[in-house]
């Protein structure tokens, strides 16, 4: 059980997209409203798919696609309607 199996392109490429739009979104706290930034990836399922759609390479369709793909492989995962990326060991 320790293999892993890889992710399908459009799934890799998902799942780099989203991760870089993480970095870029979790700051420190926002001293002006007093708002802390977000962690671990944190996106409304919307906003994970407008992140994948902004790129031109996704569809809407390929979007949803590899965002369930990412959720069965573990890579991801849902509370209510907020997308999280998986963190990682290494």
């Amino acid at each position: 059980m320790g293999w892993e199996r890889r992710l399908p392109p459009i799934a890799e490429d998902a799942l780099e997209r989203l991760s870089a739009a993480a970095e870029d979104s979790t700051e420190p706290e926002d001293a002006e409203n007093g708002e802390s930034g977000r962690s671990h990836g944190g996106f409304t399922k919307d906003e994970a798919t407008a992140v994948l759609v902004a790129d031109e390479e996704f569809t809407e369709a390929d979007a949803e696609h590899a965002l369930e793909v990412l959720f069965q492989r573990g890579h991801i995962y849902y509370v209510g309607d907020d997308v999280y990326i998986t963190p990682t060991d290494g």
